[in-house]
């Protein structure tokens, strides 16, 4: 007798989502929320005419407006042009769109974040209400909405970057690290994200970095190490020597101000002047002030 076995589902084909959000959509009025919703789709078709690949365009799947943004699938093959020169050339149609509304209302702006992930997704032959449904969709949307990616907006110019990118960590394995991307690995920097229930780490890029962000990087941990790095060099190569017997405790200093000690009190006080100050044992022995 044959036993029975249960049926074996099929993985659902592997997808490639972008996923892009508006900066501050709420903070505009609902005459240009509209205006917003509509232009950005249009931007993305345009970013890829301009990166010379408007059929990945034409292939999209499951396209959905968020109103504040735009999600929508590729195949996973068009994941190098994705992270690479995609986001460059959205960063230059998003440029160009905002030289028109530098035009009018100058408080008006459209700068986005962008998130890119890669896994299997839900997808039927004709359009259904299902369709890009899966773990990395919902990946993208919580990448989108990270704060690591949303700093690198706010610490960056407004006039010059227009566009920051998050990137998941299995389309940078498969990608970045498989050398099939045209940017170097040095140009997307990691970061440990926690969003909702998302826990991970994904990779941040600005493809036209500008202001603080330049001169506080990426990440705060970046921030952090950058600053540890140039305290050290700072105090790097200090030595000092104390010599003679030393009563009392003895502190190492990188900076003393100007020393001197009373040649006319034999209890050998000494004098310290200036900033950054640390008063040494008993005994210092050096040049006369």
């Amino acid at each position: 007798m044959t036993g029975m076995t249960e049926p074996v589902k099929e993985l659902p084909p592997y997808r490639a989502v972008l996923v892009v959000d508006m900066e501050n959509y709420s903070g505009h009025t609902a005459a240009q929320q509209r205006e917003f919703t509509e232009i950005i789709p249009d931007l993305l078709e345009r970013a890829f005419e301009r990166a010379g690949r408007p059929d990945v365009w034409e292939e999209r799947r499951f396209p959905d407006s968020t109103g504040d943004g735009y999600a929508v699938g590729f195949r996973p093959e068009s994941l190098p042009l994705l992270i690479g020169p995609f986001l460059d050339a959205l960063q230059g149609e998003l440029a160009y769109y905002d030289r028109i509304l530098r035009s009018g209302d100058r408080k008006s702006r459209l700068r986005l974040r962008a998130a890119i992930t890669v896994g299997p997704l839900h997808e039927s032959d004709s359009p259904r209400l299902g369709d890009g449904c899966g773990d990395s969709r919902v990946a993208a949307h919580r990448l989108v909405d990270a704060a690591e990616v949303r700093r690198l907006l706010e610490l960056s110019d407004p006039d010059i970057t227009f566009l920051a990118a998050i990137i998941s960590d299995r389309v940078h394995e498969d990608v970045v690290l498989g050398g099939y991307a045209t940017k170097a690995p040095s140009d997307y920097v990691r970061a440990s994200v926690s969003v909702k229930q998302f826990r991970g780490d994904a990779h941040l890029h600005v493809p036209k970095p500008s202001g603080d962000l330049l001169s506080r990087g990426f990440t705060e941990e970046q921030e952090a190490r950058e600053t540890e790095e140039k305290d050290e060099m700072r105090f790097h190569g200090v030595q000092n020597t104390v010599s003679g017997t030393v009563s009392g405790g003895v502190v190492q200093a990188g900076s003393i101000g100007s020393l001197s000690q009373d040649r006319h009190d034999h209890s050998s006080r000494i004098s310290v002047r200036g900033d950054s100050n640390t008063v040494a044992g008993r005994d210092i022995r050096g040049g006369r002030p």
